[in-house]
């Protein structure tokens, strides 16, 4: 179907390499550069520049990747909309979100939403705050789940909520007594902190700096489960929300210290959506499970959901 093309083409244009692409796909690096050549000899026009390092988008390449995610778009409504006619939901529901919402959070969305919709699949995806950010502004997630943070204009946060990064330690570890600590007390311990996390790496930075306790990096990662047996080890202090750590703060075997004096426990997460992108019906009633969720977790932090 044309709509198959336009997922290659739009695919080879997102990773800038066929070979990227098909992996994504899930198809032969084979079938997709016939799909991209056969599409470049109907419109009679070459779409990408061929580099030594990778692809790239002739202009006329860019109008055709215009008209791809606007058509993909409305062929994705379509069969929504036929969806609903049956009385069902459908198709795929593209998540992206932080690391800590895939431990527990999301995985249980996701669970109690296939007991009501069977017929919808789900994919999701890890990213910091900016690649969020991105990801939903040009149409490869549906929605993101992150911090009320910088964002393209022309995405929207809703069901913004308190979610505060807290200093995470060991029951063990000195700081677990504490009602609250500053920066610069968890500064004189081994710091267990996660890549790719700007722009929260750089508030931590920042802050630390104006003590000149920038202090030792023990261990740094982009996958909190590497990080959680090292925090229960007592090893050093970290810094998430709670709900990556919900289980291990459930049973004590990790304590959340809430942050003085810092940007870090103001924070607040909600829902990014894009502003002028008409999500499926599926989509939207994910949207609508996910925003309420995120407010009864708000109000645990003493804040009502905003919309």
């Amino acid at each position: 179907m044309h709509a198959a093309v336009l997922r290659y083409f739009a695919a080879v244009a997102r990773a800038g390499s066929i070979r990227k692409a098909s992996e994504e796909l899930h198809v032969a690096t084979s079938a997709v550069s016939r799909q991209i050549q056969k599409l470049e000899d109907e419109l009679g026009a070459p779409l990408f520049e061929r580099l030594p390092k990778g692809l790239r988008l002739t202009r006329a390449g860019s109008k055709v990747l215009r008209h791809a995610q606007s058509t993909l778009e409305e062929f994705d409504l379509l069969k929504s909309e036929l969806g609903s006619l049956r009385g069902v939901k459908t198709g795929q529901i593209r998540i992206t979100a932080l690391d800590s919402l895939l431990v527990r959070f999301l995985p249980d969305q996701i669970s109690r939403f296939h007991a009501k919709h069977p017929g919808v699949d789900f994919k999701v995806q890890s990213a910091a705050h900016s690649r969020i950010a991105t990801l939903v502004a040009e149409g490869d997630a549906d929605f993101g789940i992150t911090f009320n943070l910088a964002h393209p204009d022309d995405t929207e946060l809703v069901a913004d909520v308190a979610m505060p990064l807290m200093a995470m330690v060991a029951s063990h570890h000195p700081l677990a007594s504490k009602r609250s600590v500053t920066l610069a007390e968890c500064a004189s311990y081994n710091l267990l902190l996660q890549l790719d996390t700007e722009p929260i790496r750089s508030l931590i930075d920042v802050e630390l700096s104006v003590f000149n306790r920038i202090g030792r990096t023990l261990v740094a990662s982009n996958n909190i489960a590497m990080l959680r047996p090292i925090i229960q080890a007592g090893l050093g202090v970290a810094f998430f929300t709670p709900l990556g750590l919900s289980d291990e703060l459930k049973s004590g075997d990790i304590v959340g210290v809430p942050i003085d004096g810092s940007r870090l426990g103001g924070l607040r997460m909600g829902i990014l959506i894009p502003k002028r992108r008409q999500p499926t019906h599926a989509a939207s009633a994910m949207i609508e499970q996910v925003r309420t969720a995120l407010g009864g977790l708000g109000a645990k932090h003493g804040a009502p959901i905003d919309t």
